[in-house]
C-alpha cells in the first residue's frame, strides 16, 4: 500500500500506525503542487493528506478513516478495541482529538490568514491557546491514570495525540503541569517505530513540527 504524506502533517500518524502493524509500504511526498493536481484530486477531491492507497488501487482519506480502516485489516496488532464498546471508546478519543484538537490549531498553522490588524490577530492566536491548553487539559485526565489515551494498550488514538502534542509543543501552547500528556509525549518519543517513522519523514532530531512547504505559503 501507499501512503501519500507530508512530512510532520497529521498523515504523521497514519504512518506511525503503518509501522506498529508491521505491513510493507510505500511513502509518497505530497506537496501543496501535488495536492492540487488533478490526479491527486481523484484519489481525494479534498487535496488533503493522509491518503492511503491500497495494492487494488483503492484510495481512502480522512485521518480518522484511515485509522480505523488499519485497524480493521489488521486486528493482531490490537489497536482498535476488541469489542463493540472497545472500539467506541477508542473512537471518542479519536474524534476528540481529530475534531476538536486540530480544528483549534488553525489559527496558529495559518497565521498569515487570519484578518485584521495585528492586536486583532495576536488575540485570535492567544485565544486558539488557551483553547488549546483546556483540550489538553482533558485528554490529560485519561493519562494520569493510564499509560495510553484509550486505557493500558495503545491504539490507533495514540499516534495521532503524539502528532498533536508535537504541534502544541513547537507552537508555544502551554502543557505546564500536565504530567499525563507529558508522559504520554515521552513514552511515544521513545518508541522505535515511532522514531523510525520520524526518520523516514526527516524529521528525527530537526525540531520541525513539520517540513515547510513553500507552495502552501505563497
Amino acid at each position: 500500500m501507499t501512503l501519500h504524506y507530508w512530512p510532520g502533517y497529521c498523515s504523521l500518524a497514519t504512518h506511525i500506525v503503518l509501522r506498529w502493524i508491521g505491513v510493507p509500504y510505500r511513502l509518497q511526498l505530497a506537496d501543496h503542487a501535488m495536492r492540487q493536481s488533478g490526479g491527486f484530486k481523484q484519489l481525494n477531491p479534498s487535496s488533503t493528506v493522509p491518503v492511503l492507497v491500497d495494492e487494488d488501487g483503492w484510495a481512502l482519506s480522512q485521518n480518522v478513516a484511515v485509522l480505523n480502516y488499519l485497524a480493521e485489516q489488521h486486528p493482531q496488532a490490537r489497536l482498535g478495541g476488541d469489542d463493540a464498546r472497545g472500539r467506541a471508546h477508542v473512537n471518542r478519543w479519536l474524534g476528540y482529538i481529530n475534531s476538536d484538537v486540530h480544528k483549534a490549531f488553525s489559527p496558529l498553522m495559518h497565521p498569515e490568514r487570519l484578518p485584521g490588524d495585528r492586536a486583532t490577530q495576536q488575540q485570535a492566536l492567544d485565544n486558539a491557546k488557551a483553547t488549546l491548553r483546556k483540550h489538553f487539559g482533558v485528554l490529560d485526565e485519561p493519562l494520569r491514570e493510564h499509560a495510553w489515551i484509550a486505557g493500558e494498550r495503545r491504539s490507533i488514538a495514540d499516534p495521532y495525540l503524539f502528532v498533536l502534542t508535537r504541534w502544541a509543543r513547537a507552537k508555544g501552547v502551554n502543557l505546564s503541569g500536565l504530567e499525563g500528556v507529558a508522559a504520554h509525549f515521552d513514552r511515544m518519543s521513545a518508541d522505535p517505530e515511532v522514531q523510525a517513522a520520524l526518520a523516514e519523514e526527516g524529521l528525527a532530531g530537526s525540531g520541525l513540527t513539520a517540513r515547510p512547504d513553500p507552495e502552501e505559503t505563497r
